[in-house]
Parts: C-alpha cells; structure tokens; sequence
C-alpha cells in the first residue's frame, strides 16, 4: 500500500479550496449581476407604467379644458360676448386638479389673441407697407428692452423684418428683386424659404437675421395663431407688455405707439367691464376710440378669440408628461385639434 506524503495532500486540499472560492465568488457575482438586472428592469417597468398614467391624465385634463372652452361659447350665446381675464377658462390654471399628494395635474388654457399674431399681416400671400413698418417698430422695441451690451444686440430691425416678410410671403423675390432662397441655400444643410405662415414661433429661428437670442425675446409677445384670417390682439386677455406694442391713431394724426397711460387706461377699462374692439353696443362695453380720444389701435384688434394654447401638465410620483395643443373653437360642436405635442 503506497502512502501519500502529507505535503501532496494538503496541496491537492489547497488547490480544492481555491476552486471552490472561485466558483463561491462566480455565483455571487452572477446572482448580484441578476439581482441588478431584476431592478433595473422594475425601475424601468414602475416608470414606464407612471408615465402612462401621467400621459394619460395629461389627456384627460386636455378634454376638461375643451370642456371648459366649450362652456364658456355656450354660456356666451350665439353671439358671443367679449372675452375676459375673468372667464373660468383663465382661471383653470390656478387649480389643482387632483387631491392626492402623490399625484398632480394643472391645465393651462392662453388666449392666442393675448400676443401679436405675426401671421395676421398677411392677406392674400403678402405683407402690405404698413405691416412691414409695424413689424420693424415690434422688432425694434423688444430689441430694445433685450439684456446685454450694446455691441451684443446688433440687429437691423429693417432686414430682420424684411427677412420675415419674405418667408412668410407667397413670392420668391425680395423687394430689391433678389432671390429668397439665396442666403438659406448656402446654409449647411440648404433649405428654401417656404413662403407659407409660420407654423410656430420657433420656427424663426430659420429665419436669416434672427437667432434664439432674439427669438426668446419676441415669445412673450407675438404668436401665430390663427395661422389664416388674422383673428387680432384681444383686447380683453392680452397682457399690459402685449398692449403697449400696439399703436394708436387716426387718418389725420397718423400712427403713434401707445404710452404707458394709454395702457393704463385700457387695463382699468377691462377690469371694470370689457372693451369692444369697435364701436361700443348695447352690452355696455367700451371701445378704444372712447378711451383714446377718438383714435383707433393697430395692428387689428378683437374682443373675443376662437384660437386657444392648453397645455396639460401631469406627474405622477417623480415622472412627468406634457401635452400641449392648439384648439379652435370657431365651429359648431366640440373644438377643433390644430396640433398636439407630448413630452
């Protein structure tokens, strides 16, 4: 019988040992690697199931503001009285929606007559002069009013806006002749001036002359909605920064900006009433040329708007949906879808 030496065996014993601590420590590692992925694919599942029921609370608040506007036609009559800052419409957005504190939801519904509609120059394919000269005196106050250093806002009021002029117009020349497309073709990648309205207020960020600088600034203040037939500042919704862009005048004084006491006059009128955009009628409202001596407001003006911005903000816990949409309640029924946007 042959003997093995204890030295062997406490080697082979050795070698057992470390075998079995690599393959101790494999497993571990596999079961940690698994436990990992198990929560990874909870937290992905619990959020993705939160997100749904965000984006669907989100639509569900964007049908109560359709609703609501729905209402407030109704509650107006077939006529349709002058809107108000007052209406519940304006006053949804001061709701919370829901009573649970893990769980929120706030609409907010803006009149697209409350900002300068930069689409409502056109008429028929073209800006005419005084729309041009309205649009040069917009650009020029807001630069005006824009943060930084002199040599930091050198824009040309003048191009810009015949820059925007010849984007939104149907022709594809500028009034000097030349070509539209030509300082966009250069551009990498090129594109083409698309003669059409603005689709959105973003969407000047293509327009040669203007950058996101500027077009930040212009937001408070102009829109695009109706994207045709004009539509006009609401008087009624439209906030003192919107109203003081506006002007005042008369065929035989001629056209001048409005002073802060114009505006004042008209933000006192509102709150105590409301104003007609023409002559004043049998409701009781007031009309501009009462309060302006007999002077009328360009660009064109309106008591009530048919266009409308609801965004729908809903959380769920620590996630999060948005849905903002463009709603025209211009026809009999329910209104109109023009866009619709999730983030």
């Amino acid at each position: 019988m042959t003997t093995v030496p204890r030295r062997v065996l406490r080697s082979q014993s050795g070698i057992v040992l470390v075998m079995v601590l690599f393959f101790v420590l494999l497993l571990a590692s596999a079961m940690a690697s698994f436990l990992r992925r198990v929560a990874v694919d909870s937290s992905i599942a619990t959020n993705r199931d939160r997100a749904q029921q965000a984006e669907a609370l989100a639509r569900g608040g964007v049908r109560l503001a359709e609703a609501i506007l729905l209402e407030d036609l109704r509650s107006k009559g077939a006529q349709g009285g002058p809107d108000s800052r007052h209406d519940l419409w304006a006053r949804a957005s001061e709701v919370d929606l829901v009573e649970d504190p893990d769980v929120d939801l706030r609409v907010q519904i803006e009149d697209a007559g409350a900002r300068i509609n930069l689409n409502g120059f056109l008429a028929k394919g073209a800006v005419d002069e005084k729309g041009r000269l309205y649009l040069q005196q917009l650009l020029t106050g807001v630069i005006a009013i824009m943060p930084g250093r002199p040599e930091e806002l050198l824009y040309d009021p003048l191009e810009l806006a015949a820059n925007l002029v010849d984007w939104i117009d149907s022709d594809e020349v500028t009034a000097n002749g030349a070509l539209e497309d030509e300082p966009y073709q250069r551009r990498d990648p090129p594109y083409r001036a698309p003669n059409r309205p603005l689709l959105s207020v973003e969407e000047l960020r293509l327009v040669a002359g203007f950058d996101g600088r500027l077009v930040d600034a212009l937001k408070p203040f102009v829109g695009v909605y109706p994207l045709a037939g004009g539509g006009g500042v609401n008087l009624n919704t439209a906030p003192e920064w919107v109203l003081i862009q506006l002007q005042r005048g008369s065929e035989v004084s001629g056209s001048r900006v409005l002073e802060e006491k114009d505006v004042r006059r008209i933000a006192d009128a509102r709150e105590n009433g409301s104003i007609c955009a023409g002559d004043a009628d049998e409701s009781g409202c007031t009309s501009p040329s009462e309060l302006l001596e007999g002077d009328t407001l360009e660009p064109r003006v309106t008591e009530r708007s048919r266009v409308f911005v609801v965004t729908a903000v809903a959380r769920v816990l620590d996630v999060e949906r948005r849905i903002e949409t463009v709603i025209d309640r211009t026809a009999e029924g329910w209104p109109k879808r023009l866009t619709w946007s999730v983030r």
